[in-house]
This record gives structure tokens, sequence and C-alpha cells, in this order.
């Protein structure tokens, strides 16, 4: 099969593969997890983790994150926010340099305003001008701290109330579907009513897509399947990115979807979903995955829609965005079909899951929480894995030569991260003692104690420090 015919997704996937069967040193990773299953982020994950490389990774996947790095480095609003440690203690830690600098500001205003109260006070006497004085150049080299910005910037849009649908909004009965020889659903009976907010769950593969599409009318299967009464469909694709890369401008890109052709709606329904002034100029073709989604997002709205279906919308969107969208959607007040394997997204969003598994649909009459209990895991990765392990159960036991060949990938896999671990100790104790030896060093402690970032960083250092030291004892035993 030629790669041209490929969709943008498997030529991601491929230049990813490429790229992991080099034998790199330093390797730069923009958004790996678009359009992987968990499965294959899973094994990801091993394999970066077991690589001796230095690893760069632009990532809105918490998750992946926390799994696989070991320092954090935030851009935003022009500045770098750099920490060791994964994603979620970046978090924490930002969040206590922000309360430092709040009470550090409050405290430095005090004592402007009490300095400004003595200036006051004495600027009037002969005997204390000289006093005076001294105290407004003083206050004047003062260093203003500043509290950080944060950058808040976000879609911000409502989906429009539309007329309302009938009770039914999708039947089917006795719903089958086959590629080839693969028989991916079987007999299926489904029924979704107005207002109901349902997620498609379960393992790559199992059919999640292809019921969508079914129900979409992409493509078409064996049996019965229809939609409801006044039904008016609005349909978010697993790949609808890859089809925004003309060189129409993202204004023109809105404004041909418009039923109307009306330019003043475009502009403001693309302010609503972050493209403003000279970005409504840009050429389409020339947009980040991010901008994509936007944009994508931004033609569902153009027309009525009483009944929303996404496939894996959270793809290329950041953590922000995540939250606008579970917020809209949250409000919409039509019938949601989501096919989701982002647990914190689903949570609070959805009030009925389907799981896909052996060609049948298995009914969950709760969120997501209630589903993953029912199931007795934590996450949708315990999901898929489960249905991986219990697969390969049915395909028959291990034999010895697969187990030694496990036992010597975990045995490779405990050496390289006793090496890595050891790397990140020996630097960390490099750290350490320089930042000792400017405690020590009266000229410096002078600077160094008003800077409330070095003392936090020096604390983190040496709490990690601990930590890595408890895992390297260990693993070593």
């Amino acid at each position: 099969m030629s790669v041209e015919t490929f969709s943008g997704g498997w030529k991601m996937r491929l230049e990813l593969a490429k790229l992991l069967l080099q034998n790199h040193a330093l390797m730069l990773l923009d958004e790996p997890t678009n359009h992987l299953d968990i499965e294959s982020i899973i094994w990801l994950e091993g394999f970066l983790i077991e690589r001796n490389a230095t690893l760069i990774v632009v990532s809105h996947d918490i998750e992946f994150l926390n799994r696989v790095t070991n320092r954090t480095i935030e851009i935003s609003l022009g500045r770098i926010y750099d920490h060791m440690g994964n994603y979620s203690k970046f978090i924490e830690w930002r969040k206590d340099v922000k309360e430092k600098q709040i009470q550090s500001k409050k405290n430095q205003d005090k004592k402007i305003a009490e300095t400004k109260q003595l200036i006051e006070k004495f600027r009037a006497k002969a005997s204390k001008a000289a006093f005076a004085q001294s105290l407004i150049k003083k206050m004047n080299k003062m260093d203003r701290i500043e509290v950080d910005e944060d950058d808040t910037r976000s879609m911000h849009f409502r989906f429009p109330k539309t007329e309302r649908a009938g009770q039914k909004i999708v039947t089917a009965k006795a719903l089958s579907k086959s590629y080839d020889d693969n028989l991916v659903l079987n007999e299926i009976d489904l029924e979704l009513l107005r207002g109901e907010k349902i997620a498609f769950v379960g393992q790559n593969g199992q059919g999640k897509s292809t019921l969508v599409k079914l129900i979409t009318k992409e493509i078409m299967g064996k049996g019965h399947i229809e939609l409801g009464h006044n039904v008016q469909l609005g349909y978010y694709a697993q790949d609808q990115t890859e089809n925004i890369t003309d060189n129409r401008t993202v204004l023109k890109t809105v404004e041909d979807a418009a039923p109307d052709n009306s330019g003043n709606i475009a502009r403001k329904l693309l302010g609503a979903f972050m493209f403003s002034g000279e970005d409504v100029e840009k050429k389409a073709r020339i947009l980040s995955g991010g901008e994509r989604a936007r944009l994508a997002m931004c033609q569902l709205m153009l027309k009525p829609i009483n009944f929303l279906v996404m496939d894996e919308p959270t793809n290329h969107l950041d953590i922000i965005s995540k939250q606008t969208l579970k917020k809209a959607l949250k409000d919409f007040d039509g019938t949601l079909l989501v096919v989701s394997h982002d647990r914190a997204f689903l949570e609070g969003l959805v009030e009925k899951t389907y799981e896909f598994r052996d060609s049948k649909l298995i009914e969950y009459l709760g969120g997501i929480e209630y589903f993953l209990e029912k199931r007795k895991v934590d996450s949708m990765r315990e999901v898929e894995q489960r249905s991986k392990e219990k697969l390969a159960k049915k395909k028959g036991g291990k034999n010895d030569h697969q187990i030694r060949k496990e036992n010597d990938k975990q045995a490779r896999k405990k050496q390289n991260r006793i090496k890595k671990l050891e790397a990140d100790i020996g630097a960390l104790e490099t750290e350490i003692s320089s930042q000792e030896v400017d405690l020590k060093d009266p000229n410096k402690f002078q600077d160094i104690s008003t800077d409330n970032t070095f003392f936090t960083a020096y604390e983190d250092n040496k709490k990690t420090l601990e930590k890595l030291m408890k895992e390297w004892e260990g693993l070593i035993e």
C-alpha cells in the first residue's frame, strides 16, 4: 500500500516510528500522543522511559507528561518557568510561587504605604527634611515586586439553541459492519433519546468510530439505522482537522461554510475561538493542530444542531481549551455522543456509557465514574490493558521463550532506570552544592535572601534528591 494513501494521522504515526528506530541522543517530540490509542501511548511511554536519551516533548497529555518527564518548562506571556519535576509537581510549584509572590507584594505594598506616611509626616519639618529625602530615595530604589500574570486566554462560546428534536434521536436494530473478514460490529441494537449525553469507550479497533460513521451516514452497514424526527446533526470527526489544509484564509474558510455567507457572523465567531486581528487572514494550511481544531469547532457553530457527535474532540486542544469545550458541552441542551479515552474530560459530562467489546455494545446506566467502578478499574488505561490481557488469554498462555523475553526486557528496563537515576542524582548533587556555595557567600546571600524562588528551588532539589535516592536504593537491593 502506498504511503500517499494514508490519512494524516497514519502518516504521523509512520514518522514517529521512523524517529524511534534511530538511535538519537536527543529527541524532540511535538504532541506525540495525538492520533495514538491508549495501548500505543502506554508502549511509547515505556520505550521513552527505557531509552537512554535526552527528550524534549511538547504535549497537553497530563498523564503522559507525568510518566515520562522529570523537568517541566512552561512558556507563558513571554516568560519561561522552569522546574525540576513532572507536570503535576510543576503545577504545585507554580501555585506555591504565585502565593509567595502575592504575599511578598502585600508586605511590600504595606511597607511602601508606611514609608509614604513617614515622608508626609517629616517632609514639612526642617529638622526632618533630610530624613524624609532619604526615605524617598530609598523607596524609589526599591525593586517593585510584581505578581506574574497567568495566560487565561481561551475559547468562549455556547452552542445556540435550536428546534427541539423528537424523543428518539437514533434507532439501530441488528446493525453489523465488517471490513473484509474482520467483524467489527455484530447485530447491534441501540436507541439514543433526546437530551442524553453519552460516551463511547473501549479499546481501539472495537468499532467506536465505525458506529459513529454508521450513525452519521459516512459509511453503510447491514441492518437498520435511522435518525429521528427533526434531528439536526453536527459531526466532529476524528480526522476533522486533516480537511483544513487549503490556501483559503481562516476568515474565508468560515465564510464559505456559513449558510448566509455573512462576514460579520464569521468574524464574531472566529473571535470566540481565539482568532482575531491578523489571525483571520492566516492561510488554513499553515495553522497548527490546535488552531485547526478550533477552526473546525467554529464551523460547527454555523448551523443549528440538536444532536452533536464528536469523535476524539480533545486531540490537539490545550488544557484550557479542553476545559472550555467541556463547559460548552455540559451547557448544550441537545443530545451529545462523544468518543473519548480522556477520563478527566468525560467526568461530569456524560450520564450514560457504552463499552465496545468483542463486536458488541455493553450499556452502563451512568457516567464514566460509574463505568470504571463497575469495571473495577481507576482509569481508561486499565480498561484497555485488561481488554488486551483478556484477548491474550483467549489466544493461549505464554510459552517459556516469551517469559524469558519479558524477564530480559524487565531486567534491561531496570538497568536503564538505574543509569538514569544515577545521572539525575549526580546532576542534582552538583546543583545543590552550587546553591550551598552561594548561601555561604556573604555577598551573594544578600541578593539571595530576597529571592523566594531560590529557596523554593533549593528545597525542591533536596526533596527530589531524597526521593531519587530512595528509588535507587530500592532498585539495587
